[in-house]
């Protein structure tokens, strides 16, 4: 368990076609962070530039959850809204599988557990993420709460 006022979930995408933890965690870094931004990572069947590039997906890694930064540490995910909230990444940029949907119910039906979840939002839906430009997670948040529930 953590000592961090968990509160609210973010939804973002990767605005990438491929990528995994891995690959992340790497861009990251190179941005001057200690770690992977985000708190769990739901791949889709392209986890490389490679197999994205030569269209050879691994069907294996649709949907597969992967764990970035512990919970207990705040993320960077959203700028200012760190401390009370934990951040989820669909690899894709305006396209997703059934896979991963059904990959982030089951993080977010865990996550609700877990923690005293009051509200899930899109990265877009902060402040802070309309001054940057953000549209991620390129989907209707409203429709993606309904479904959610």
């Amino acid at each position: 368990m953590t000592d961090r006022k968990i509160d609210t979930i973010v939804i973002h995408c990767s605005a990438t076609e491929f990528g995994n933890r891995h690959l992340f965690a790497r861009w990251h870094k190179k941005l001057g962070w200690d770690d992977v931004g985000y708190h769990f990572i739901i791949t889709n069947s392209y986890p490389t530039k490679r197999s994205w590039y030569e269209k050879k997906p691994d069907f294996k890694s649709d949907g597969k959850i992967e764990k970035g930064r512990p919970a207990d540490i705040a993320g960077a995910h959203v700028r200012l809204h760190n401390e009370n909230t934990i951040g989820i990444c669909l690899v894709g940029d305006r396209t997703f599988t059934s896979k991963q949907f059904l990959s982030l119910k089951k993080v977010i039906a865990s996550l609700r557990r877990k923690f005293k979840i009051s509200s899930i939002k899109g990265h877009y839906e902060f402040d802070t993420g309309a001054e940057q430009g953000k549209t991620c997670p390129n989907i209707d948040m409203d429709w993606l709460r309904k479904l959610l529930s």
